[in-house]
């Protein structure tokens, strides 16, 4: 196993500008590395971010880090980036470190990009739109202990976070099991709820929803007695468990 942990003389600040920078970072980089930001210690193999993005392989977003790398060169180019052996540039070493095993590349954000991305989802509004279904919007909530209103879903409202949400723990209730799609056909595709399963008097303002581990799918009878009933998922599902078997 080889490891890539060169240095590069790129800030946090720096980063973070090209991530507001749409002729640096563009739409798809972006998507990029937001969703290696929420995987364990913000790395994973080409293929696992291939699954998550819907490519059909890594290789084009081995070709994507490529054209990324060219244009963070061309803004900084004043900066000392990583060189191969043969003298040429390792283009994805630039946003990334990584390790270098038998049968796979490991990408891991480069530890100032990985605080730059924090900042970015703390700011980002560009995708707080009404995507999701009414009932997933509750608008405000008195935190304990405190006299402060707080968006309760400003979080969940967070497209690109239902879509992580989704494509790792898929679209049947994670409380009933109930498909749409299986009962309903083409109408249902797609049809779920999101919960989010941090009690909200734990959220605070500096609270980033990471997609993988604090949203599950489920569908609105399951998600309006979660809320009623004030339990957890484990809790309400042995209760339908427990019914189904009177």
């Amino acid at each position: 196993m080889k490891i890539y942990a060169e240095p590069l003389a790129i800030s946090t600040d720096q980063w973070l500008d090209m991530l507001n920078d749409r002729s640096v970072f563009r739409e798809e980089d972006v998507e990029l590395i937001r969703t290696l930001y929420y995987f364990p210690d913000c790395r994973a193999s080409g293929k696992e971010l291939a699954r998550f993005l819907n490519k059909v392989s890594h290789s084009p977003l081995n070709a994507q880090v490529g054209r990324l790398g060219k244009r963070i060169i061309r803004k900084y180019p004043d900066v000392q980036f990583p060189i191969r052996e043969d003298g040429k540039i390792r283009y994805w070493h630039i946003p990334f470190l990584g390790e270098e095993r038998r049968d796979k590349y490991i990408w891991q954000l480069r530890p100032e990009l990985r605080e730059a991305v924090r900042r970015y989802e703390q700011t980002d509004t560009d995708h707080q739109n009404d995507t999701l279904l009414p009932s997933e919007l509750e608008d405000v909530s008195l935190r304990e202990g405190g006299k402060k209103l707080v968006a309760v879903n400003r979080y969940e409202r967070n497209a690109r976070a239902r879509r992580l949400c989704l494509q790792k723990h898929g679209y049947r209730c994670s409380v009933c099991q109930f498909d749409f799609e299986q009962v309903y056909g083409e109408i249902g595709k797609g049809f779920i709820e999101v919960h989010h399963l941090l009690p909200l008097s734990e959220i605070g303002e500096q609270y980033t929803v990471n997609p993988f581990d604090d949203l599950r799918p489920v569908c609105p009878n399951c998600h309006a007695m979660l809320h009623r009933g004030n339990l957890s998922i484990e809790e309400l599902r042995e209760i339908v468990e427990t019914r189904r078997r009177i």
